[in-house]
């Protein structure tokens, strides 16, 4: 998903993140669910003498929370693009930024290649001085294209 932030004149800043189709709320009344279900079937098969079915669902459910919330977690992380007449400034992070990446403008090359299969997604990346950056690692092909749009559109190219 991205989001244009702020376009003035001078600056554009390009959000870009994951597509999460559930909240944190919503992934626990799916575990929820998915816990009554287990323990449902695992408390009828501890009636008829196999009780040691019951610590393995309480397992099975804590599992399935713990994949939630790795699942979470993962798809929380964002990049912040921000473009001005000086730098392009790069940033990943969860709630700050981890790692900040500044590229001088004029030196920076934008570049988007994508083979003609159905499972490739394509590669983004800016590059100066010899390194390159991937971006939008968890955009799908369509969204991947409109950011290069977008990042074109913001360096004027």
């Amino acid at each position: 998903m991205i989001e244009v932030q702020d376009e003035t004149g001078t600056t554009t800043r390009l959000i870009v993140t994951a597509n999460r189709s559930m909240s944190w709320k919503a992934n626990m009344y799916l575990a929820a669910s998915l816990g009554i279900i287990c323990m449902g079937v695992a408390i009828a098969m501890a009636t008829y003498g196999l009780w040691m079915v019951i610590p393995f669902a309480g397992l099975e459910i804590v599992f399935i929370v713990g994949c939630l919330y790795c699942t979470l977690k993962r798809l929380s992380r964002q990049e912040v693009i921000t473009v001005n007449n000086e730098a392009i400034t790069v940033e990943w992070g969860y709630n700050t930024p981890d790692v900040t990446v500044n590229l001088p403008r004029r030196w920076s090359r934008l570049s988007y290649r994508c083979k003609d299969s159905v499972f490739e997604v394509g590669e983004l990346s800016v590059s100066a001085h010899g390194k390159s950056y991937c971006l939008g690692g968890c955009l799908n092909r369509q969204e991947k294209k409109a950011l290069y749009g977008e990042l074109q559109t913001a360096l004027g190219k």
